[in-house]
């Protein structure tokens, strides 16, 4: 019984299975023939015109009856045939194919009957009705997207149909680029710009370009132009705006720089901004225009306005940043800004952070301002000087200095040390210094004053503090780089860097007293280490200059000929040329050096250069092996002729006065520690071996503090020829 009851089921099965069959192939036949009417229909339609067309609804209604027709046979296949699929997959996987194929196809004829009937629509719409017109553009478009992305789309009336709809599309683009040109109108004749809105006509054009999505690229061409043509021009101080039907400007060059003028700019965009949102107050896509047009251009319109308007207009003192002339500007721009934001131009408050933070706007001011300013100082040259002298000035400062509380603890160290104080340590010696670091640091002390004025605010203290530090440290990498070559060659330029750094250190440290060192203190920016770095940097200049001009004297003595004695009887005149250029040379130092440098390092300064010269004639002398009796009679006259001429150099470069050069012989003395050995050279080359014998004194006399006694029996050997007087002084020479 149940092999008969399957028998059945199976026979019926395989029944239904040949009907659906025949009816599958029956639909597919019908596809077929309705594939052949609508590309028929489709290729005489839009391709080759043929006027004799089958009416497109009977089309339509065919479509629709195949699709009912595939969707009775899907329903059926998923119900009626489900239990067999274990049995049949193969079989109805090919049958599935089959139905999907046929759907694919079935909803290819639906998409051209819809685009036709819209084509059809299109063909009866005018374009000046932009809106509807844009819809079914956009609706076709999508209808279009929607078909490439799940059918074959490369047959010929696709593409047929394709390129109608693009053809309408190119139409609708050429009527709003026109629209678009008549209704927002630019007129520039040299400054004068006029812009002309036709608000009436002008949502259209925009809400067409929006629908069919192409509002992109002109919006953004012509909220560049508005930046560039009136926006930019509206934050110039002398531009003139006016109002009728159009917007008409007046391009003005003058930078903003006063409050006055910061006001009348800002009432002039205010009315600029008014005149666009009476004309562009609506939406696209629920989203103001004016606000599409702000994000293409506010950032960069706020930049400009806080740049060109605000930060020109800080005033020159932290004190005034309260006064009420000032405060009553920001609040007009606070509230400009209000306005942009209500319009929907700005999304945020972007420039209120200006008035919040207005102490810091005007540190940064300043403090940009300072630092250019400060390397322009740095780059002049060096040559154009001022003398610091002593004044009446300086002579009561020290006096307040003396007593003030803050400064008394240094003066009581030093009483109970014993020290007798003759120089204020808060003075400066007299000397020369460059002008322009005379201004750089009036400038520095501007900016520590501004800092610890009663106005500014803890922040701006700190940043003002840091710029002062900032042109410390870029004045110790500027100027011995970029003076670097007059520094090397030319002896004032040197003396006067040395003086502008020992100067800048001495301002620097006169800068921490009082309540100053407080104000450092609390915003943790140390200033005293540069005072070292300063000192450093004069003692490098000046002592590499020194090492140079040092380098000099000694390439001229070593090319003097000192070494042709041993060959000749008489000294040669390059020796004696020499000397006088070695003492030229001194001298040219001393007429530069002595009026630019303090006195005390100008004594150093020459002293040691003098003691070098000594010391290489002292060993160019003492070395010799044999001085011809001629020859050591002309190197004494030399001798003297430097130990007449050296003690010049620490007096008045004219000096001639008696007390003038005792004085000198002293100074001379303290400087040059070479001096009394020379002089004892000059002794020894002119005197007889009774009077060396008598200087040496059994190691007691002048001679031997100064020479050792190889060294006399050297000199003996070298001046006297060899006999039995001579053998007995080196005998009694040890």
């Amino acid at each position: 019984m149940a092999s008969l009851v399957s028998e059945i089921l199976m026979s019926a099965g395989q029944l239904e299975k040949r009907d659906l069959q025949s009816e599958l192939n029956k639909v597919k036949s019908k596809i077929d023939d309705a594939k052949f009417q609508v590309s028929k229909f489709v290729e005489q339609h839009y391709q080759d015109f043929d006027p004799l067309l089958v009416h497109s609804r009977e089309l339509a209604e065919t479509s629709s009856k195949l699709s009912e027709e595939v969707q009775q046979l899907v329903e059926k296949a998923e119900t009626e045939l489900k239990f067999q699929l274990d049995s049949s997959t193969n079989e109805m996987n090919s049958i599935g194919s089959q139905i999907n194929a046929a759907k694919l196809q079935v909803q290819l004829l639906e998409r051209v009957s819809q685009l036709h009937t819209i084509l059809e629509k299109l063909k009866k719409m005018p374009v000046e009705d932009i809106i509807p017109y844009a819809e079914a553009i956009a609706e076709a478009e999508s209808i279009l997207a929607d078909a490439e992305d799940h059918i074959d789309t490369e047959l010929d009336i696709w593409r047929s149909v394709k390129f109608e709809i693009e053809k309408n599309k190119d139409k609708l683009l050429k009527h709003l680029e026109d629209s678009w040109n008549t209704e927002i109108q630019w007129t520039k004749k040299d400054t004068l710009i006029q812009l002309k809105l036709n608000s009436e006509k002008l949502k259209d054009v925009f809400q067409g370009l929006a629908i069919i999505e192409q509002l992109d690229r002109p919006l953004c061409e012509w909220s560049s132009r508005l930046y560039d043509e009136i926006l930019v021009p509206l934050t110039k101080a002398d531009t003139v705006i006016q109002f009728e039907d159009n917007l008409e400007l007046m391009e003005g060059q003058r930078p903003i720089t006063e409050l006055v003028e910061l006001e009348r700019a800002v009432g002039n965009i205010s009315l600029t901004f008014q005149h666009l949102n009476k004309h562009l107050e609506f939406k696209l896509n629920d989203v103001l225009v004016l606000q599409l047009i702000g994000r293409q251009v506010a950032g960069d319109f706020v930049k400009l306005f806080v740049k060109t308007c605000l930060k020109s207009t800080l005033p020159a003192s932290s004190s005034l940043l309260s006064s009420p002339e000032y405060r009553a500007s920001l609040e007009k721009v606070v509230r400009l800004e209000k306005e942009m934001v209500e319009i929907g131009f700005l999304t945020e408050k972007m420039i209120e952070e200006f008035a919040i933070n207005v102490d810091l706007f005007f540190a940064d001011k300043q403090c940009l301002e300072s630092l250019s300013c400060a390397r322009q100082l740095m780059c002049l040259d060096l040559h154009d000087t001022i003398s610091l002298k002593d004044n009446v000035e300086q002579t009561m400062v020290e006096e307040n200095e003396r007593n003030s509380a803050e400064t008394a603890h240094l003066w009581k160290m030093l009483s109970e040390g014993g020290m007798e104080i003759k120089w204020s340590p808060f003075r400066f010696p007299p000397c020369q210094i460059s002008r322009s670091t005379q201004d750089l640091i009036e400038m520095l002390t501007n900016l520590v004053q501004e800092a610890g004025s009663s106005s500014a605010t803890e922040r701006s203290s700190a940043r003002l503090l840091f710029t002062v530090r900032s042109i410390c440290e870029l004045y110790v990498s500027v100027v011995p780089e970029y003076h670097r070559d007059a520094l090397n060659k030319l002896p004032f330029h040197a003396a006067v860097a040395h003086n502008n750094g020992m100067y800048l250190a001495h301002s620097i440290l006169t800068l921490g007293t009082g309540h100053l060192i407080k104000l450092v203190q609390q915003n943790g920016v140390p200033l005293m280490d540069l005072v070292g770095k300063f000192r450093q940097l004069a003692a490098h200049i000046f002592l590499e200059h020194m090492k140079s001009q040092r380098d000099q004297l000694m390439a001229i003595l070593k090319e003097a000929g000192f070494n042709r004695l041993e060959s000749e009887s008489r000294l040669p005149s390059s020796v004696e040329k020499a000397g006088r250029q070695v003492l030229h040379q001194l001298r040219n130092l001393q007429k530069i050096w002595q009026p630019v440098l303090p006195n005390e390092v100008y004594l150093r300064a020459i002293g040691t250069l003098s003691n070098s010269v000594l010391e290489e004639l002292l060993l160019r002398i003492t070395t010799m092996e044999d001085i011809p009796a001629a020859a050591a009679l002309q190197l004494t006259d030399q001798c003297q002729n430097f130990i007449n001429t050296l003690p010049l150099l620490f007096g008045p470069f004219d000096a001639e006065n008696l007390e003038d050069k005792k004085e000198m012989l002293a100074l001379v003395m303290q400087h040059i520690h070479l001096w009394s050995r020379f002089e004892e050279l000059k002794h020894l080359l002119g005197a007889g071996l009774r009077d060396i014998e008598g200087r040496w004194s059994s190691g007691k006399g002048p001679l031997a503090v100064h020479f050792a006694a190889d060294e006399v029996k050297q000199m003996i050997r070298a001046l006297f020829q060899n006999t039995d007087h001579r053998a007995a002084t080196l005998s009694r020479i040890k």
